[in-house]
């Protein structure tokens, strides 16, 4: 059975971070991924242990809007999520939907948002996780296109 834990970020844990990471990367399923290095990662930071393995995380960090936009005020607290992976043996098994609602949780105690950004090269799926399971909504996209490939 899976178990969703909060983990403070020690040698071993930071270890299995990266070394997932470095999974994600080789699964070319994001723009612009690179493995994390001991830098990147953050708390709050939850695990997904089969045992004593990790299969799933997910970590963000708050912060306080300091530019105005439609959306959300100036000076708003707010809660980004860096990441959130799943490897790809343990998905559709509600483990991310399970990471999400422990961040959401660690972000209600402090912040008055939840914001993420993503560069998934599967947008339909990822959309839908976090729209229909997550409970967020859509507000933008960046869309780009190339204009001279050969450059």
């Amino acid at each position: 059975m899976i178990q969703i834990q909060k983990a403070a970020l020690t040698p071993q844990i930071r270890q299995q971070l990266i070394a997932l990471s470095e999974q994600w990367v080789k699964e070319d399923c994001s723009f612009g991924m690179r493995a994390n290095t001991a830098e990147d990662l953050r708390e709050p930071c939850f695990v997904a242990l089969d045992g004593s393995q990790v299969v799933g995380y997910g970590f963000g960090h708050f912060y306080t809007r300091e530019t105005a936009n439609s959306y959300i005020p100036v000076g708003a607290s707010c809660f980004d999520v860096d990441e959130l992976y799943v490897l790809p043996a343990y998905r559709s098994q509600g483990i991310g939907r399970q990471l999400f609602a422990r961040l959401e949780q660690e972000a209600a105690a402090g912040a008055d948002y939840i914001t993420l950004a993503t560069s998934t090269k599967d947008y339909e799926r990822v959309l839908s996780f976090y729209t229909r399971q997550a409970d967020m909504v859509f507000h933008s996209a960046f869309l780009i296109k190339k204009t001279h490939p050969d450059r």
